[in-house]
């Protein structure tokens, strides 16, 4: 019983493997709440995330910095995403990019933060990433 479910596990893993697109580490330096009232500093973020091809210019892939992460697809355009916030909070996010050069991109996304338990402010966010 136990090798069928094994071998079974194995074949389904390996399938799904010849089925996915192509797989994109990328590394981003992000800048929460850019708009931000107080006179603070804004302090860069790493964020670390892959993005699988899905079809031409579409991809889907996951992003954390260690307190918040999501899941996102993103369109030549523009990107939409949900996850959660350091709190454990839903957060969702919307934003467009730009291809600066042919692997750097820039970001800024709209963070909705309303639909949270205990609601934070929403935010902007400014990224520059590098995709491998």
């Amino acid at each position: 019983m136990k090798k069928t479910i094994l071998t079974t596990f194995v074949i389904l893993t390996c399938s799904s493997f010849l089925f996915s697109g192509t797989m994109q580490p990328s590394l981003s330096m992000r800048f929460d709440d850019i708009l931000s009232d107080t006179d603070d500093i804004i302090t860069p973020v790493l964020a670390l995330g892959f993005a699988m091809s899905l079809d031409e210019g579409v991809y889907a892939g996951f992003d954390s910095d260690g307190t918040d992460s999501r899941i996102f697809v993103s369109f030549d355009y523009g990107t939409v995403g949900m996850g959660i916030n350091d709190a454990g909070e839903p957060q969702f996010t919307i934003g467009a990019k730009y291809d600066a050069l042919s692997n750097l991109e820039v970001s800024l996304d709209y963070i909705v933060n309303n639909l949270a338990a205990a609601p934070t402010p929403n935010g902007l966010r400014l990224s520059l990433g590098v995709t491998f």
